[in-house]
């Protein structure tokens, strides 16, 4: 991660104060032990965070009028995503179309981060001499669904048994050493299977000799290390809390209610756009994500020492 200076974070925490209106509603100190629990709230990102985003996205920018203050726009529609007057009141009432539009710019820029940012050739980091490979699995892998409203024309692959209606589903890869997000693939279908993802997407980009520790949804793929798969009762330990530490990284996705309410950002509910905005949307949280996650908000290392080769 780049380094960000003070005065770019200050800068950010200034713009962000000014967005919220802070002088002009409360009485209350800005710099109170609750502020950076306030800024996440309603940004998802501490100050650091957001300053590095905006010094990533703003070589970027081609709109005229760009400010700090439109990204915040766009973070409070992820962290929040309640309706268009719930955002229009958090950032001071702007002209609810100039919201929408700066909004969904700047969703994108930070979704245009990704390759830079997710970067699939960092799930060796931390592993030993790659002439000498002790670990088959540099990766785990699951799944994640997200809620949306019905697309038009309705479509019976559409139906996600985790909330018994329209669903998109996400596949997701961590790295196993840092825990960083190395991976990430969709939308597809809440109806899809995650073997049929798994094996015409990320499958494809293994080495030939790597395969990935999974729960249960894979079984039967060649690939695939399912969880009572090991030498030993303390290998299926380590395994256990690899994928427990997945579920958390998924967990930390949908900190981002964007990515929890049913998704309803497409006109006319037409599935094209909707899928379109949605993978924005999911792959701009991965980003921020995955820059906490760099930026000292990782979760727990894991002791992984399971081997499937000789």
């Amino acid at each position: 991660m780049m380094n960000v200076t003070s005065e770019a974070v200050q800068a950010m925490e200034d713009a962000a104060k000014k967005t919220v209106g802070w002088d002009e509603v409360t009485n209350r100190k800005w710099n109170s032990k609750d502020k950076d629990k306030r800024i996440r709230s309603l940004f998802g990102a501490p100050c650091d965070v957001i300053a590095n985003l905006w010094e990533r996205v703003e070589p970027c920018v081609d709109k005229a009028g760009a400010d700090r203050k439109h990204l915040l726009w766009a973070l409070v529609f992820l962290k929040v995503y309640a309706s268009e007057e719930v955002h229009c009141a958090i950032v001071g009432w702007p002209n609810p179309k100039s919201y929408r539009e700066w909004s969904w710019y700047f969703v994108e820029k930070i979704y245009d981060l990704q390759d830079d940012v997710i970067v699939w050739g960092n799930r060796f980091d931390g592993q030993p001499d790659m002439d000498d490979i002790k670990f088959d699995c540099m990766i785990s892998t699951d799944c994640t669904d997200c809620h949306c409203d019905e697309p038009f024309p309705a479509s019976p692959d559409m139906y996600a048994k985790k909330f018994n209606g329209p669903g998109l589903k996400y596949e997701v890869g961590v790295c196993i050493k840092t825990g960083y997000i190395v991976w990430i693939s969709g939308p597809f279908p809440g109806g899809n299977s995650e073997p049929t993802i798994f094996r015409e997407g990320l499958m494809l980009e293994l080495e030939e000799w790597e395969l990935v520790e999974c729960d249960t949804g894979l079984k039967g793929n060649p690939k695939a290390r399912l969880p009572y798969q090991a030498l030993s009762k303390e290998g299926r330990k380590e395994k256990s809390i690899v994928r427990g530490r997945h579920e958390n990284v998924n967990g930390r996705l949908k900190h981002f209610n964007v990515l929890c309410a049913s998704f309803h950002h497409s006109a006319g509910r037409d599935r094209e756009e909707m899928f379109y905005k949605h993978g924005m949307c999911f792959a701009a949280v991965a980003v921020i994500t995955q820059l906490k996650f760099e930026n000292g908000e990782s979760l727990y290392d894991v002791d992984y020492d399971v081997h499937y080769s000789t």
